[in-house]
């Protein structure tokens, strides 16, 4: 009796593994498949891989265990494009490649079946590859500069942050030498700044930035060129800490040149603006035994290009300044056209003269900029200007610095 159970689970077994098959496949499968009796098939292509380029992409496949195979066929379009790729079988695994050429910008369906000599196919492996093309191209920008720094022939490119998920890689730069060649360098995605050491100055340099869609990218591809004429850095002289002085009387000094101080600043017995404490400070102070200054003075003259520019004042962190709204007169940072110095305070607000300026208050961040825009090349003047009482003011400054911020 158990013999019959373990029989008729069998059968019903082999029963419903046959109706599965046959309902997985339909009429018409079933008959392709049986058409003119016993089927010989090849070798299904194997690790089918396709990589995407601009207009084309590169196919790669493996071979494995079937001498029988003589070619593969790549169909695309729904099969109305199609591609024959010879393979040469050996005793191993076969590596087969392919480029496929001058397709249109798209997402493509791509299918592989293998050959033999009789006609005999593989069953079909897909795999789907986007191809790039102008489209794509017209998309891409150039890395955002934020600075050029031009001494003579030293330039530095400072380049802004990009998404990493574009696909950049890096920037090329195209400038002429001080040699009279053109000359090209590449800057890393991962590199924020681009130093050359050759570059003739009053050229121009083209730059553009290079992408890769994906790591299997067979092409490289970039934005369009940009020109940029970098504008000649003014550099001011004595600038940041330790301060150099002229000369010096104990704690107080006044600053060496390119510094001009006039009288009224020189508040410590004939000195004033250099300050020994920490470090060698640029510093205007009075009170605590020296007298008060009114319309105090220290600036320098450069010459500035037409552009855009920065003026960046850093405050010494550890004791920056202790001037406040309701001092009397006050103190300023101040840009000033022309080499005849800063007006007076009272005539910050309102002399044509005046580019940019701006109050030193207690409450204000330990960095100061200015912005200001030359439109012809013209002489200015830089520099700081107060008038505070004897009740105990002072503005301890570690560096000044001008950046040209449009490229």
């Amino acid at each position: 009796m158990m013999k019959k159970i373990r029989k008729s689970i069998a059968l019903l077994l082999l029963v419903c593994i046959t109706a599965g098959i046959y309902s997985c496949t339909s009429d018409k499968e079933y008959l392709d498949f049986t058409k003119g009796g016993e089927i010989s098939y090849t070798a299904a292509i194997d690790s089918l891989k396709i990589a995407p380029g601009k207009n084309r992409v590169a196919l790669k496949g493996l071979i494995i265990g079937d001498p029988k195979v003589s070619e593969a066929r790549v169909y695309w379009n729904n099969n109305t494009d199609s591609v024959v790729v010879a393979v040469n079988r050996t005793a191993g695994i076969d590596v087969i490649s392919t480029i496929i050429d001058n397709l249109e910008e798209n997402v493509y369906n791509f299918v592989v079946k293998t050959f033999d000599a009789d006609g005999n196919s593989s069953i079909p492996v897909s795999l789907s590859a986007e191809v790039y093309g102008d489209r794509y191209v017209e998309s891409l920008f150039n890395r955002p500069i934020i600075s050029n720094l031009l001494l003579d022939s030293n330039l530095t490119i400072n380049f802004a942050d990009m998404n990493l998920s574009s696909g950049v890689i890096g920037s090329e730069v195209e400038y002429m030498t001080t040699n009279g060649t053109l000359n090209t360098v590449f800057i890393n995605i991962a590199d924020s700044s681009l130093n050359i050491t050759d570059f003739e100055s009053g050229s121009t340099y083209n730059y553009r930035t290079t992408f890769k869609p994906s790591e299997e990218s067979i092409d490289i591809f970039y934005s369009a060129y940009k020109s940029v004429k970098p504008i000649p850095t003014p550099i001011l002289g004595n600038a940041s800490v330790p301060f150099l002085a002229e000369e010096t009387d104990g704690r107080w000094g006044n600053l060496a040149a390119p510094w001009i101080t006039n009288d009224a600043a020189k508040n410590h017995n004939g000195f004033g603006g250099w300050d020994e404490w920490n470090g060698n400070l640029f510093n205007l102070e009075s009170g605590w035994g020296a007298p008060a200054i009114t319309n105090g003075k220290i600036y320098q003259v450069v010459t500035a290009e037409p552009a855009t520019y920065q003026l960046k004042i850093i405050m010494f962190s550890g004791n920056p300044t202790n001037f406040s709204l309701e001092d009397e007169g006050g103190s300023y940072f101040v840009v000033a056209q022309g080499n005849m110095g800063l007006p007076n305070v009272e005539d910050v607000s309102t002399s044509p003269e005046v580019l940019v300026s701006k109050r030193i208050l207690a409450t204000s961040s330990v960095d100061y900029v200015l912005e200001f825009t030359i439109t012809e090349t013209t002489e200015i003047s830089i520099g700081e200007i107060t008038t505070q009482s004897d009740a105990g003011r002072y503005a301890n400054i570690s560096s000044w610095e001008i950046l040209v911020i449009n490229p």
